[in-house]
């Protein structure tokens, strides 16, 4: 099969499918319509930084060939490249979570990248990102899902999402305990949630159950093994809309 010969639209659709390390390392390798394909921006709607491009078995000169170099900070010259390719389409934004983000990254995304969808962020957020996360908020109309392990600036962060994000409805929090202030402002701030990921988390009781009268739409709920003596059949009595209800290690 002549490969020059494939419709381009449906070549994207696959390519949108390989992973960015894919995009980087191989695809533009293949014949010359795979590397033009690369250039199209639905093929970088979903940035999943799964891996660092240190780590990426590619040729130096590859990367140069891309703007990159060993020497530079390679999350952050890989972000740029990808959220450029991509035209302002991102959807998808996943950070690896041992990785760093520095000041001013979480607005520059905000302003590039309007049409978020999901964000996972990295476990270790300094408080200046923290609040940028807060105020980037507002920007992403279409934020459907968060995955964030920090209580700094959470409760601005749920209020804007209640204010600005109508289509949110998946919510992470790692964090050691929930503290009742967090709790009650989901219960009262986010009631069209469907999920909600505590499973690193220790929350009491009281403020659980709060959390289960307040989101009446809630379907799946993941909290620690540390619950593990709750009242399932209690919890289940109170929110007979979830489907799933899950203690994880």
């Amino acid at each position: 099969m002549d490969w020059n010969e494939f419709p381009v639209h449906c070549l994207v659709q696959v390519l949108k499918r390989v992973g960015m390390e894919s995009l980087v390392q191989t695809v533009p390798l293949v014949c010359k319509s795979w590397y033009d394909a690369t250039f199209y921006p639905q093929c970088w709607q979903r940035l999943l930084f799964h891996k660092s491009p240190y780590n990426l078995q590619t040729p130096k000169s590859s990367w140069l060939g891309f703007g990159l170099s060993e020497e530079d900070d390679a999350l952050e010259k890989f972000l740029h490249f990808a959220v450029g390719r991509s035209h302002g389409l991102v959807t998808d934004l996943i950070f690896p979570s041992q990785s760093r983000l520095k000041e001013g990254q979480i607005a520059w995304i905000a302003q590039r990248c309007p049409s978020l969808k999901l964000l996972v962020l990295p476990n270790h957020l300094s408080y200046v990102i923290n609040f940028e996360v807060s105020s980037s908020i507002c920007k992403w109309k279409d934020l459907e899902g968060l995955q964030i392990s920090s209580l700094i600036g959470l409760k601005t962060t749920i209020a804007n999402i209640s204010k600005n994000c109508p289509k949110f409805s998946h919510l992470s929090v790692y964090v050691p305990r929930l503290d009742g202030d967090v709790a009650l402002a989901i219960a009262s701030q986010l009631p069209h949630i469907k999920t909600l990921d505590l499973r690193f988390s220790t929350i009491q009781r009281h403020h659980l159950l709060a959390i289960l009268k307040g989101c009446q739409k809630l379907e799946r709920l993941h909290i620690s093994s540390d619950h593990a003596d709750h009242d399932d059949d209690d919890i289940l009595q109170v929110a007979p809309h979830i489907r799933v209800f899950k203690h994880l290690n």
